[in-house]
């Protein structure tokens, strides 16, 4: 269970229309074309980056369905508190990654994030490409390997 103690509350993330619809709102992201990938695709790629910020996102959007939402900053001295507990940030990033991706609510996207960085492999014009590509996924696969164990 992903908690975070905010402000001496022990909070924990939930995973609904509120976590879809905010991220979507304040972290929604484009790609090289111009489209629209979604605040879920973002934070969870980033999470699998172990982009701190994708981190500071997934608390956000996992405290939506609160009547009082913590603010960013409470958001932020939280992290930093359990960052200097824990020593590191590992657990934080397990925690979140393996909730969201065991997530019943995202189950879907999750599995079609999945496959379609399966065919992003294939979809390169030259040899480089395929193989740039390939280690780009390879290296995301590490990286959800290394989240859940």
């Amino acid at each position: 269970m992903a908690t975070l103690t905010i402000a001496g509350t022990q909070q924990e993330a939930k995973f609904g229309f509120a976590f879809k619809n905010l991220a979507d709102k304040n972290y929604n992201q484009k790609d090289d074309k111009g489209n629209e990938v979604g605040g879920f695709n973002g934070i969870y790629t980033g999470l699998l980056q172990y982009d701190i910020d994708a981190l500071k996102a997934f608390w956000d959007c996992g405290l939506a369905h609160l009547k009082k939402r913590p603010s960013i900053t409470d958001i932020e001295e939280a992290l930093e508190a359990r960052i200097e507990e824990d020593g590191d940030t590992d657990q934080l990033f397990k925690e979140a990654f393996r909730e969201i991706d065991a997530s019943g609510f995202f189950k879907k996207s999750v599995t079609t994030f999945w496959k379609n960085l399966e065919l992003f492999k294939g979809m390169a014009r030259t040899e480089a490409e395929k193989k740039e590509n390939a280690q780009g996924v390879q290296m995301l696969l590490d990286a959800k390997t290394e989240l859940l164990a």
